[in-house]
């Protein structure tokens, strides 16, 4: 079984190496042998191919996020069920090590041995956190409407990353108590954070994700988020009909200044929106999320996972977008992004086509050369003519292009975290 990225890329490129050896097979260069030599090797590569395609073809189904359910006969393929929920809930190996409070190479270690050391303890542990129950079958609990938290489910919060963090007021405890304590914290601090439980009809979400949402990591982060956008909220009340094109490119002036991002915080708050930095959890892949507030505020919450100036003004335009067209009464009371993630959601590509269109149009797109020459010189060129930060158009050119080794030098790699202390 494959069990992480490097293993699939590993499988992908033997699988080629093969199909070119029996390529030679079946062409001119073919080695002097019988034909009946020939046809077993033929037929042993082929063999050996289709079982490595079906590998990775296994591998490719469980990270789309498709599978959400096991069958098994028997309680030893419980390895086995851990090691395909946990691809398909689109986490890595250290990210499942965050959420335990263990090391990478220690649950790269129990894959390996499928789990032959771990203890029945361990086991229920892992099972908890991926959301596995077990019946007759094994299934992945909850999905990407963020309907099903409550009972056991309490469990499946990181707890371990939470208690790292200092999630948990109050709370003195090692973290191992922290959880067993899970189904008494976890309510308190939702409850602290004002985060609305999930109730269809009363609190609509949408996640853009790759693969299966680990609902409880989402509803952790957003009851955070919460949390810390009540601490300093904004002194006026989010008006959409703020977000104009004056307002925009006022917002848009902060990309040709260092502190840009920074300086951001205050700009939106004058428009009753809080912004909100807050590192994603393991499992969750977030990039940045809209959310309503109860008291007449907006929420941007970004994740900072990409450290770029690039991706920090596309997600921000974004998520502004969401505000602007999607929030509201009637409407999603909170959006999640992985903006990397591939969609056909009609919101997402408003809010996609919002966040282009606001930092570069598509008449100045048009008539821009970067477009074509794709030289440092002529991003800085257009850049100047435009009015926006260089990061913004060298941005754009990577994501057209599709490559992103492209103008590495101009796209302030590093230059954001450690304007939010990150």
């Amino acid at each position: 079984m494959i069990t992480n990225e490097k293993q699939y890329r590993s499988t992908r490129a033997l699988i080629e190496q093969f199909r070119v050896g029996l390529d030679a097979l079946a062409g001119g260069d073919r080695p002097a042998m019988s034909p009946e030599m020939i046809a077993l090797q033929r037929d042993a590569l082929q063999s050996q191919i289709d079982d490595l395609v079906s590998e990775a073809d296994a591998y490719d189904a469980l990270r789309s996020g498709k599978i959400t359910s096991f069958a098994t006969d028997d309680l030893s393929d419980l390895p086995d069920i851990l090691i395909q929920a946990r691809i398909a809930r689109g986490m890595s190996q250290r990210d499942l090590g965050d959420c335990l409070g263990l090391k990478e190479q220690q649950i790269q270690r129990y894959e390996a041995e499928r789990y032959r050391s771990a203890s029945l303890d361990r086991l229920i542990e892992i099972a908890d956190v991926l959301g596995v129950r077990i019946h007759k079958q094994a299934e992945l609990v909850g999905d990407a409407s963020l309907e099903s938290i409550g009972g056991e489910m309490w469990k499946s919060f990181p707890i371990a990353e939470m208690y790292k963090r200092g999630w948990f007021d109050d709370f003195e405890g090692t973290m191992a108590q922290a959880k067993k304590a899970a189904a008494q914290l976890v309510p308190v601090f939702l409850r602290h954070a004002q985060a609305p439980l999930v109730q269809a009809g009363l609190h609509r979400k949408s996640v853009r994700a790759s693969g299966q949402v680990h609902e409880a990591a989402i509803v952790a982060w957003e009851a955070r988020v919460r949390q810390l956008a009540e601490r300093a909220p904004p002194e006026v009340e989010f008006d959409k009909s703020r977000i104009n094109e004056t307002w925009l490119k006022g917002l848009l002036a902060l990309t040709l200044v260092s502190n840009g991002p920074a300086e951001a915080v205050e700009y939106l708050s004058r428009a009753g929106i809080s912004l909100v930095v807050e590192r994603h959890l393991p499992g969750t892949l977030l990039d940045g999320a809209a959310l309503r507030s109860r008291n007449c505020h907006a929420i941007i919450a970004l994740t900072l996972r990409h450290d770029r100036l690039d991706n920090f003004w596309f997600t921000l335009l974004h998520e502004i977008g969401h505000l602007k067209l999607h929030i509201g009464d009637g409407e999603f009371a909170a959006i999640f992004d992985d903006t990397e993630a591939p969609s056909n959601d009609v919101i997402e590509n408003e809010a996609d086509y919002f966040a282009q269109e606001a930092l570069l149009s598509s008449e100045q797109w048009e008539v821009a050369a970067s477009r074509y020459l794709r030289t440092e010189k002529s991003v800085m060129v257009d850049a100047k003519r435009f009015g926006v930060g260089p990061a913004i158009i060298a941005g754009r050119i990577r994501r057209e292009a599709k490559d992103y080794t492209l103008l590495k030098g101009l796209v302030g790699n590093g230059e954001v975290r450690r304007q939010f202390d990150l």
